[in-house]
C-alpha cells in the first residue's frame, strides 16, 4: 500500500509517508487504523512526507480528510502535522487543507524542508519568513 505509518516512541513523533499514487479513501483509512494503535498518544506530533506525490489533493479530498480528522478529534486534537512536499501546488493544497483540518484542533503547515519540519514539530523552530515567496518563485 502507499500510505504508511510508524511511530516513533522514542522521539514522539508518527512519521507517516504517501506514495506517488494513492487515493484520499487510502488516506482516511490510515487515519483510522493510527486512531486505533494503542501506541498512539492523543495529539501526538505528525511528519507527512508527501515528496514523491505528484498530484495535489482536491477539494473535496482535502474536505474529507478533515472530516476524518473531525470524527477522530479525540485522537488528533492538538497535534501538529508538518508535510514535506516538493511541488508548489502540494504546498498551496495543504496549506488550504490546512485551514480545514484547524476545524479538528489540528495545526498543519507545508514544509519544503525536512529539518525546519522537524524543527517545528518539535517547537523549537518556524518556517523561514521568506519560505511562501521562494515556492512563488518556484511556481512561476
Amino acid at each position: 500500500m502507499p500510505v504508511s505509518y510508524a511511530i516513533d516512541a522514542a522521539r514522539g513523533v508518527v512519521r507517516i509517508t504517501i506514495g506517488d499514487d494513492f487515493t484520499a479513501a487510502e488516506a482516511a483509512a490510515l487515519l483510522e487504523r493510527l486512531a486505533g494503535d494503542p501506541a498512539l498518544v492523543p495529539g501526538m506530533p505528525q511528519l507527512v512526507d508527501l515528496t514523491r506525490v505528484t498530484a495535489a489533493p482536491t477539494a473535496t479530498e482535502s474536505e474529507n480528510l478533515a472530516s476524518a480528522l473531525a470524527r477522530l478529534r479525540g485522537r488528533f486534537e492538538g497535534a501538529r502535522c508538518a508535510v514535506i512536499v516538493a511541488h508548489p501546488a502540494m504546498y498551496g493544497a495543504i496549506r488550504q487543507l490546512a485551514a480545514l483540518a484547524a476545524r479538528a484542533g489540528v495545526e498543519v503547515r507545508p514544509f519544503q524542508d525536512r529539518v525546519a519540519a522537524d524543527e517545528w514539530l518539535r517547537g523549537a523552530g518556524r518556517r523561514p519568513p521568506n519560505e511562501d515567496a521562494s515556492i512563488a518563485e518556484r511556481g512561476r
